[in-house]
């Protein structure tokens, strides 16, 4: 390795935020994953009991949005969760047509347990960043993800120009919003200006 040179361009990866917040990420995730696997249920199983475990029920579309997947996956975990017995579909208050998804006894209790897990990694970690994080990390990084539109989470102005903006043709694992959609074919079809 001695004969290998470095570009003096370069710089560590773990410099940009992006690169690191994405480690980040991948370590908790795993963590969470084999916590929830402990407890019997899967990582993306366990994003919908997290959603779900803020208190309020919500239709497989608002799930799938919540935990960054397509309706279709959001569906499957969720008739996962009803064969599981930890989450009940009912009926909306003013809506016969929307189905709402919300957590049962047994739901709660293994959001409960995970979470207890969870808190202690988490708190482990504040530990060793130390005292001066301004605030919880977890309220800095959702600052963060909410100045940054969270990766779109619902501005789907940003969504169109970034997906404009592109010069692949590669199709991301990104499935843009209706609007989002509507907005970029609408974009294709005014003329270019001059």
């Amino acid at each position: 390795m001695d004969d290998i040179v470095r570009d003096p361009r370069g710089e560590p990866a773990t410099t940009r935020l992006n690169y690191t917040a994405y480690r980040l990420a991948r370590a908790l995730n795993r963590f969470a994953e084999n916590t929830a696997l402990a407890h019997g249920v899967t990582l993306s199983q366990f994003f919908v009991l997290q959603v779900l475990g803020e208190g309020l029920p919500l239709s497989n579309a608002q799930l799938a949005r919540r935990t960054f997947v397509s309706a279709q996956a959001a569906h499957t975990v969720s008739n996962e969760l009803i064969d599981a017995g930890l989450v009940d579909r009912g009926s909306h208050p003013s809506n016969r047509r929307i189905r709402l998804v919300s957590l049962t006894e047994a739901g709660w209790d293994v959001l409960a347990q995970c979470h207890a897990e969870l808190r202690a990694h988490e708190d482990r970690l504040v530990s060793i960043i130390g005292a001066d994080v301004h605030g919880s990390l977890a309220e800095a990084l959702d600052r963060g993800a909410a100045a940054l539109a969270g990766g779109y989470f619902g501005d789907d102005e940003a969504e169109a120009a970034a997906i404009a903006r592109r010069q692949s043709s590669i199709r991301p694992r990104h499935i843009p919003s209706r609007l989002a959609r509507a907005r970029l074919r609408a974009a294709s079809s005014e003329p270019a200006e001059e």
